[in-house]
């Protein structure tokens, strides 16, 4: 009767006509003998007759920061700068504006991008100086004349005309049509309306009063 017991290398059945069986002189666990041969050893985790673990790699930080450190040490220009630029010669903008490639540094470099986004493309606005933020000033609206008000409410208040000069729109809307619509027969309301109005309305439709 063949055994039912597997072997922990290949999963494969014990019969008589598989390989040979061996055991484990350590923990006594059975296997083909090709299968502990080429496993090296026992397969039980924690055996002693199991094969040793392989050597792990240990990677230092400074092995990590080597190969950044080449690639940063590299020169960028191979042949020196020799021809002068702009009417100094290349030590002299070095030193001027720090010791990166090409004579700039990032912090040069930031900080000219930065006042040229604050400048923007046609340069700084009129009364502020170079590199500030850039101040808009606020729009201030003049008030309405009362006078003009109460003009145009005796005279075209039947239409609306003060309410459109004061910014009260819808109600300029609804006596004008009331007015249109009934063909002036109700233009006399709208009239009404208006002198009501420009007794009683002291700002216009922002909230500023009249002047």
């Amino acid at each position: 009767m063949a055994d039912q017991t597997v072997c922990p290398y290949c999963r494969m059945p014990f019969d008589e006509q598989g390989p040979a069986k061996i055991y484990c002189t350590a923990c006594g666990m059975p296997h083909h003998e090709d299968c502990y041969q080429e496993n090296g050893g026992c397969t039980v985790f924690g055996c002693p007759k199991a094969p040793a673990d392989d050597p792990k790699l240990h990677v230092s930080y400074s092995d990590l920061q080597m190969p950044q450190q080449a690639v940063m040490t590299q020169p960028l220009m191979t042949q020196p700068i020799n021809q002068p630029v702009m009417g100094a010669s290349a030590p002299q903008l070095s030193a001027r504006y720090g010791g990166g490639p090409l004579g700039l540094s990032a912090g040069a470099v930031s900080a000219a991008a930065a006042q040229q986004a604050v400048a923007g493309h046609n340069g700084t606005l009129p009364g502020t100086a170079a590199g500030a933020p850039a101040a808009y000033p606020a729009v201030i609206r003049q008030p309405k004349n009362r006078r003009t008000y109460i003009l145009l409410g005796i005279f075209l208040g039947w239409a609306g005309g003060h309410n459109f000069y004061a910014g009260y729109t819808g109600r300029a809307v609804g006596q004008l049509c009331l007015s249109v619509l009934t063909l002036f027969y109700l233009a006399v309301i709208s009239w009404v309306w208006a002198i009501i109005e420009i007794c009683v309305v002291d700002q216009d439709s922002a909230g500023i009063e009249f002047s």
